[in-house]
């Protein structure tokens, strides 16, 4: 355990703080809309634990990500934080506990309930339980008292077993003050850095050499699928000329939309911005207009398929786009929302549905489709021979790097070792770890090794790659940490120390439960997470 603290000492509180309202938020709140028929991704004992919960679960939890962390979640920052598996997680536990409440035979009376949702602050005025606010409350959050009343007690059955579970778990005088010292301690490292580049200029990769690493590499060199496309757009320019707004029009849009309309936080008035309002009401009558002829010119071309005669006799231009991968489309599409989805079904010959851009609308035909193929060597040769040679230094150079960390943990000293191979020897300086390493710059997985080094064991297990040098690092020194201010802190590294251990129990003991009602045959996974 203490080990573990070691480790995660200086990220693991926020994490560890944001992680129980995870839980307590997506384990409770997860499914209160009700069960709905939907495709099951589980079941325990003959129940279904459905996709509808699921994506609930990951929806709120989400929304709970976005509001701790007050940003926008790209795709990169949800798969990175694993939401998915997350949710997943969270929905089976809640439905785990509530089993193991059910074996325990835990039960929780109506009057218990009633008393849970009387203390709530958030429903009281002036300390005494208000039926209006919470009438309230639940109508704001589309919830009958029915189902605030399932949420409290299945809420209560599942702390009941979380207690159970975690009582008796404390944290000694030690096990804080070990880990104030953690905290608080500074570590001075030398490092040697190893450069593939240095490497790459000796290797001459042979013709079998290059033809075997570009088969084994087709995905870096495949050329993708390709399109050959015809399309016919209809812009919100083409029919807004035609468009006249009477008087009576503009000023009633002025009215609806004056908010808009403002300069240094005045509104302006209607003869200023008259002008503004006649083109905006051009563009969406235009749009609109664009949208109706879209729809007609697909519902004919569609059932007639007589694309090009149709273009024709509706003086229709029909523009073409040569051979591109869906991912890459022609730049004047890049507008057409959801092209690449649109398109990527569709055969030779087949058109897609209307599809919208920034100006209008739009038919595409797919002309000719082009299957992905593995181009020749003499076609992409001096790619396959540059990314042949970084491949073959990065080898190299790790080589070079394991073989330095081997000899060092034997016995060698760093800086003569360093003058034989012609490398320098680097310092740090003390520093706290946690954070970026000086000098360095950042890597996880470096930072979590620096946890476990001591003046008995001053190398770590490996090498480590950072900004695409390779490192040897060694422990120099360390500081002793002050612990003149460990009184103060106590209450507080402890109480932190309690709620990991609590949190690190409870959920040992729901993986060995699951996994013991998979072996019972009672808890069957339908689907898995990363197909949800």
């Amino acid at each position: 355990m203490l080990d573990m603290m070691r480790k995660h000492a200086r990220n693991w509180l926020m994490k560890v703080i944001l992680g129980i309202i995870i839980i307590v938020f997506v384990f409770y709140f997860g499914s209160m809309r009700g069960r709905q028929q939907a495709e099951m991704i589980a079941v325990l004992d003959g129940k279904p634990i459905v996709y509808v919960d699921f994506r609930k679960a990951y929806e709120d939890l989400l929304d709970l990500y976005r509001e701790r962390t007050g940003r926008a979640l790209t795709e990169e920052v949800i798969k990175s934080l694993d939401v998915k598996r997350q949710a997943f997680d969270n929905l089976i536990n809640q439905e785990v506990l509530l089993k193991k409440a059910e074996d325990m035979k835990i039960r929780v009376s109506n009057d218990d309930v009633k008393n849970a949702i009387l203390s709530y602050p958030a429903f009281q005025r002036n300390g005494v339980f208000d039926n209006r606010i919470y009438e309230q409350t639940l109508r704001a959050n589309r919830m009958t008292p029915e189902q605030f009343e399932e949420i409290q007690r299945k809420m209560m059955l599942t702390s009941q077993v979380e207690s159970l579970i975690q009582d008796g778990i404390h944290v000694s005088d030690e096990e804080a003050l070990d880990l104030y010292r953690l905290q608080n301690q500074k570590l001075n490292l030398d490092y040697i850095q190893i450069s593939p580049t240095s490497y790459a200029t000796r290797i001459k990769p042979s013709q079998d050499e290059m033809e075997s690493f570009l088969k084994a590499n087709k995905g870096r060199f495949q050329v993708p699928e390709q399109l050959q496309i015809k399309y016919l757009s209809f812009t919100a320019g083409n029919y807004a000329p035609e468009v006249s707004p009477s008087e009576a029009d503009i000023a009633d849009y002025y009215e609806r939309k004056k908010g808009q309309f403002k300069k240094n936080d005045k509104i302006l008035p209607l003869a200023e911005v008259r002008d503004k309002i006649i083109n905006e009401m051009k563009q969406i009558a235009g749009m609109n207009k664009a949208l109706e002829e879209a729809k007609k010119a697909h519902d004919t071309i569609y059932q007639e398929e007589n694309f090009d005669r149709y273009a024709s006799e509706k003086k229709l231009q029909v523009h073409t786009a040569g051979f591109f991968a869906i991912g890459a489309v022609p730049k004047e599409l890049e507008s057409i929302r959801d092209i690449g989805k649109a398109l990527a079904p569709l055969q030779e010959n087949e058109i897609s549905r209307v599809l919208q851009g920034d100006n209008g609308y739009y038919i595409i035909k797919v002309a000719t489709r082009k299957a992905p193929y593995l181009p020749k060597l003499k076609d992409v040769e001096i790619s396959v021979e540059n990314q042949y040679k970084q491949e073959e230094a990065k080898k190299l150079a790790k080589k070079e790097a394991d073989d330095l960390l081997s000899r060092l943990k034997k016995g060698a000293k760093i800086e003569e070792l360093a003058h034989d191979k012609g490398l320098k020897v680097f310092e740090t300086g003390f520093f706290q770890p946690g954070g970026d390493i000086p000098k360095l710059g950042s890597s996880a997985e470096m930072t979590e090794a620096l946890f476990q080094l001591s003046a008995q064991n001053p190398y770590p297990q490996k090498v480590y790659s950072v900004k695409e040098l390779y490192v040897v690092i060694h422990l120099r020194d360390t500081s002793r940490a002050d612990e003149a201010n460990f009184t103060s802190q106590k209450e507080a590294i402890v109480n932190y120390l309690a709620r990991t251990k609590k949190t690190e129990t409870l959920k040992s003991w729901l993986e060995g439960s699951k996994a013991d009602l998979v072996k019972q045959g009672r808890l069957k996974f339908v689907r898995d997470f990363k197909d949800l």
